[in-house]
């Protein structure tokens, strides 16, 4: 048996704008999906998820998904695609194992996927992580943290159409890292703890929808969008420096600013609104994290635990982010 362990994600700064080519800042958070592999009885792929149930296909019907889904990409058809992971959840870790197995070969097993990683946090990415991890140790493969990130990313790609690959990458690297999708990953050299909570809406996460409607606003008010984009780049520059220089305040006060910047694109919420403000009104600092349109906020506090009982009582799910996990890892083989 193998098993393998990958962390949730968060992005500090840079949601949205990863996707053009801006700097992201993001960390491994200690919540994780479990992936468990056992050889196989027939020559089939059993996926055996906890969330979204028992799917099995043979090597054939992985090979013509494949196919199928690269068709689709090659056209644009993102659309499509989305329509059939809504029919199939399990689709796109079916995706990752083909994908695998077109470059490494193909061996049938049964996988477990058990995952407590909250929408928003990279879970699907947490999942694909773990996937890739899984499979390729069983097919006796060393993927390196790039390929391992990679092909998480794949599977990604089918589910938020257009991802940066932030999520997938930060996810198989672990700790801190900057991004752009230019460059590439850079580890940080991170050593003090930031005192966040994060703070969940309970209102699904909407990040290939946020993603998408930006992009249409981007074709009808380039010059708009591009300011906001430029802007948020300069605040993630920022950002950078003043986690260096482990400057608290000046990230809080950055969070607000870069809050305020992107929710000009009109894909905040009234709940993810409400728990910026009640930060706010308690001297504390958040913003959104991840694909906005629901999800999360991450909340930059003195007294966290004082804002803790506030977002209970207002009937918010909170928790302590431990921030920079080690990345994607075996387990057991």
């Amino acid at each position: 048996m193998v098993e393998a362990l990958s962390p949730a994600k968060l992005i500090l700064f840079g949601e949205h704008a990863v996707v053009y080519d801006k700097l992201g800042i993001s960390t491994t958070v200690t919540k994780y999906t479990k992936v468990s592999l056992r050889k196989g009885r027939e020559e089939s792929i059993i996926i055996n998820s906890k969330k979204f149930g028992k799917k099995t296909k043979t090597k054939q019907e992985i090979e013509k998904l494949v196919i199928n889904i690269d068709s689709l990409r090659e056209r644009g058809k993102i659309k499509e695609i989305k329509e059939l992971v809504e029919s199939d959840k399990l689709l796109p870790s079916f995706y990752v194992i083909g994908k695998l197995a077109g470059r490494y070969g193909y061996e049938p097993c049964s996988i477990e996927i058990c995952s407590e990683v909250p929408k928003n946090l990279g879970s699907s990415a947490s999942v694909f992580s773990a996937v890739a991890c899984a499979y390729s140790k069983f097919l006796k493969v060393e993927l390196s943290k790039q390929e391992i990130g990679f092909f998480a990313n794949e599977g990604d790609k089918l589910v938020h159409g257009n991802p940066s690959g932030i999520d997938a990458y930060t996810i198989s690297y672990g700790g801190w890292i900057s991004y752009r999708k230019s460059e590439g990953i850079k580890p940080l050299e991170i050593n003090f703890e930031l005192p966040l909570l994060v703070v969940d809406s309970l209102e699904p996460a909407k990040t290939g929808e946020c993603v998408e409607y930006i992009r249409e606003q981007m074709k009808k008010n380039t010059e708009f969008v591009n300011t906001i984009l430029d802007r948020l780049d300069e605040i993630s520059h920022e950002a950078l420096k003043a986690l260096r220089k482990e400057n608290i305040s000046e990230l809080g006060n950055l969070m607000l600013e870069y809050y305020k910047e992107l929710k000009k694109l009109n894909i905040s919420t009234p709940k993810l609104d409400e728990i910026v403000k009640i930060a706010m009104e308690n001297k504390a600092f958040a913003k959104p994290t991840g694909g906005w349109g629901g999800g999360c906020c991450i909340v930059l506090a003195s007294n966290p635990r004082e804002l803790e009982k506030i977002y209970k009582t207002k009937g918010y799910y909170v928790f302590n982010a431990k921030l920079g996990a080690q990345g994607v890892r075996i387990l057991k083989e």
